[in-house]
């Protein structure tokens, strides 16, 4: 069980009305999560390319290299 306030509970109800189309509360927080972890993603990949440029050359090197085997990541 997770312990919240009314307060935060009826923030989240609102939430999961008006921004998720009326899913349940436990979607909405789902969907917020799954959110978060790509904000947090997203994040780290800019601080890698703005802060660490040897990574983020060997980063790119893979993705090209990846993208020249011309086979699906499921083959």
């Amino acid at each position: 069980m997770l312990r919240v306030s009314e307060q935060t509970r009826e923030r989240v109800r609102q939430l999961a009305q008006e921004e998720f189309g009326g899913v349940s509360v436990d979607e909405a927080i789902r969907r917020l999560l799954d959110e978060h972890w790509e904000s947090a993603a997203v994040a780290a990949v800019e601080y890698t390319r703005e802060h660490e440029p040897h990574e983020w050359e060997a980063y790119l090197a893979e993705a090209r290299a990846w993208a020249a085997a011309g086979a699906s990541v499921t083959d």
